[in-house]
């Protein structure tokens, strides 16, 4: 049996953390936090990623830790001393799932409200985990995907946050 770690801790984490102007921080490795961080690194919201130790980022001893020890660090960006990430909302809670299927995507990402979730704003960005699909090679963190990009493949999905 897998346990999954929920992404609300992450982002959570994640949010906290941007707002103390941190440089960086490590969360615990899982394809959640693998698939969040990197939607927003590509989106220049954090400046690296590196899997690591409790202590500090050493991809070379990564493999050898037992899986609690394993961490990913999480370089955040700041700009004059501001952080770069100002947003980072959760959208879809353990108690209130928040699903969208290709048209309300489309809406959500033209700033329109769908199933009472506000529209994009500018410069946002929705972090939309789709359905795992081995055939395409869509499995593990590679299911977690930018709110563009999952339009684009005419998926639908969970909309775990929005970042800016």
């Amino acid at each position: 049996m897998t346990f999954t770690t929920p992404p609300h801790r992450l982002i959570s984490h994640l949010k906290n953390t941007s707002r103390a102007a941190l440089a960086r921080t490590s969360v615990p490795y899982s394809n959640a936090a693998v698939g969040v961080t990197s939607a927003l690194l590509r989106h220049g919201l954090i400046s690296n990623i590196a899997k690591g130790t409790p202590t500090h980022p050493a991809p070379a001893e990564f493999e050898a830790l037992p899986k609690p020890a394993q961490r990913l660090w999480v370089g955040l960006k700041t700009r004059n001393g501001l952080p770069v990430m100002r947003h980072l909302d959760l959208v879809s809670k353990s108690s209130l799932r928040a699903t969208v299927d290709k048209d309300e995507l489309g809406r959500l990402l033209n700033g329109r409200r769908a199933r009472n979730i506000a529209g994009a704003g500018t410069a946002e960005i929705f972090v939309v985990k789709v359905k795992p699909d081995a055939a395409v090679g869509r499995t593990g963190a590679n299911i977690y995907m930018e709110g563009w990009e999952a339009y684009r493949a005419g998926l639908g999905g969970e909309v775990i946050c929005r970042a800016s």
